[in-house]
């Protein structure tokens, strides 16, 4: 429950930010660019989103022609296998842009991006299978299931609903918005969840490393509790779980960026949400 208020809070706080900023621009109703403005510093993070809406509008072409019934693959062209369309986006505070019709249309940064994006998911990749290499059948079966989960797929009502987007715009969200609401929640978790296990990592290395600290308990081998391992038994599945305390130390990491200095006649002032 702590996650999920802390991430509705998240959630509310960039609904809140980016209607702000499509006032700003003189607009009634929220696009892409008005998200990615809001994350514009984690170039990573961008990245990820352009790739996501990349291969959301492959998808759903893909599904507009088999439904009309034409062939996904030409037979003239099925050696030449088609380049992922990138989304264009155009963002306004990038220079390019400022000058994007006197200037030819350049892929080299294209592919520098999209093989920073390549390189990124690699690495996410290499993670998840060094957390699964121990894992057994179970749980990796739960593990696969909980990374094929969405806050948005078919659930874009109840989204709707949890974060309360009624009391805070007066216009509904079209499905392009409500994905990537769902894609950068999908990434606040992970965050969250990365910060607290190292958190929960760091300070277990520190509890058995102080002088005078007591014998980590045995773990239990297919419910055999002797201290040897016997060639029949299991893997260990004594486990402590993340508790509330790692949770709000890893928020508090996440919230801890440089404020600028407003408040020159003392007293307490608000501090803004840091985005996750």
């Amino acid at each position: 429950m702590l996650i999920e208020d802390i991430v509705r809070s998240q959630v509310i706080e960039i609904i809140v930010m980016a209607a702000a900023q499509a006032q700003r621009r003189g607009s009634r109703f929220l696009a892409a660019e008005d998200f990615i403005f809001l994350i514009r510093h984690d170039r990573t993070k961008v990245l990820r989103l352009r790739e996501y809406l990349s291969w959301k509008d492959v998808r759903k072409k893909v599904k507009e022609r088999e439904d009309a019934g034409d062939d996904i693959i030409d037979d003239a062209n099925a050696d030449k296998p088609d380049r992922v369309a990138k989304v264009n986006i155009k963002l306004s505070w990038e220079l390019a842009n400022a000058f994007s019709e006197n200037l030819a249309d350049d892929d080299s940064d294209d592919d520098d991006e999209m093989l920073d994006a390549q390189s990124d998911s690699l690495k996410r990749l290499k993670d998840a299978d060094d957390v699964t290499r121990q894992m057994t059948r179970d749980e990796y079966v739960h593990y696969s299931e909980c990374r094929q989960a969405s806050f948005t797929f078919r659930k874009n009502k109840r989204f709707r609903e949890w974060a309360n987007m009624t009391a805070f715009l007066d216009t509904k969200l079209n499905d392009e918005i409500i994905d990537i609401l769902g894609f950068l929640t999908f990434e606040m978790v992970s965050k969250i969840t990365e910060m607290a296990l190292c958190i929960k990592r760091d300070l277990d290395k520190a509890a058995s490393a102080a002088p005078g600290a007591a014998d980590p308990p045995k773990r239990q081998h297919g419910g055999n509790t002797s201290e040897g391992i016997s060639l029949f038994s299991g893997p260990p599945t004594a486990r402590t779980p993340l508790e509330v305390q790692h949770v709000q130390e890893a928020f508090r990491r996440l919230q801890r960026t440089p404020q600028p200095i407003r408040n020159f006649k003392g007293g307490l002032t608000r501090t803004r949400m840091s985005l996750i």
